[in-house]
């Protein structure tokens, strides 16, 4: 199977001990799924990282893994999120910068690596919302996986319904709180014949196909440490097994599987 990765790689800057790891949805999810996909299966990461220590750490840690890096080098600053922990090991992303992946456009060679997938998985959010409008652009003959990053902090149907024909599975990370938002995805889901997955944190997960629901409780773990990355780990465990037979319980189970190892160390991946 041939995977890509196309969007967001950069760096985690947390608060206030300024530690510094490799971060962004794409790198996460790129290194979780070499962990958890067959080992014959090609992984690519299409991005663009700056000229700053930043992109030390992001060249470092994905050139120790088995990913293929298509990371272009642009004049800049590599992307930032900024997180501090809360005392229940819950993130709080206090602020992202862009960096340079606000002017970031794919060549023609990139394109066509997009267009030969297997599997391409993009993250949405509002700061790189052109680029991702490009990215789905292209057409691909496997499948499309978005994950809709700041769903709950911006939630915009019209966003996901614009998109909705060209993806076959979403992901969500919201909150049992979310009964409103929970409610119009599932909607969504049935009317489209869309594969729809929305974590709920400890209250586990959930997921919508055509008319069917499935739904996974959360695995305990001994202490959550940091839930940074928590989703983009799910979605590569989820993905890593319903690509491979497309049993949404098995997949949503295999996603929790991943998550819960990840919430029990500092790091998204």
């Amino acid at each position: 199977m041939n995977i890509v990765c196309v969007g967001d790689c950069g760096v985690d800057h947390y608060l206030p001990s300024g530690q510094v790891y490799c971060g962004g949805i794409t790198a996460n999810f790129a290194l979780h799924a070499s962990v958890v996909f067959p080992e014959n299966d090609s992984i690519t990461v299409i991005s663009a990282i700056g000229n700053d220590d930043a992109a030390a750490v992001v060249n470092e840690r994905l050139g120790n893994s088995r990913i293929k890096c298509r990371l272009t080098a642009v004049d800049g600053a590599s992307s930032v999120q900024h997180i501090e922990i809360e005392a229940d090991g819950e993130k709080n992303f206090v602020r992202y910068d862009e960096g340079v992946l606000r002017y970031f456009h794919l060549n023609d060679q990139d394109k066509e690596v997009m267009a030969a997938s297997d599997l391409r998985v993009v993250p949405v959010f509002q700061q790189i919302h052109g680029f991702n409008e490009e990215v789905i652009a292209i057409d691909n003959a496997g499948l499309t996986a978005v994950d809709f990053a700041d769903f709950a902090q911006h939630p915009d149907f019209d966003l996901l319904d614009k998109y909705l024909d060209a993806i076959d599975v979403g992901f969500f990370g919201l909150s049992s709180d979310d009964e409103h938002l929970i409610d119009v995805i599932e909607e969504k889901a049935d009317a489209n014949h869309k594969l729809l997955a929305v974590t709920l944190g400890p209250d586990g997960s959930i997921a919508f196909r055509g008319g069917d629901t499935f739904s996974c409780a959360a695995i305990p773990v001994g202490e959550v440490l940091d839930t940074t990355g928590a989703g983009d780990a799910f979605a590569a465990g989820f993905l890593s097994q319903y690509c491979y037979g497309s049993n949404v319980g098995a997949s949503l189970k295999k996603g929790a599987a991943l998550a819960a190892e990840i919430i029990q160390r500092i790091g998204a991946n």
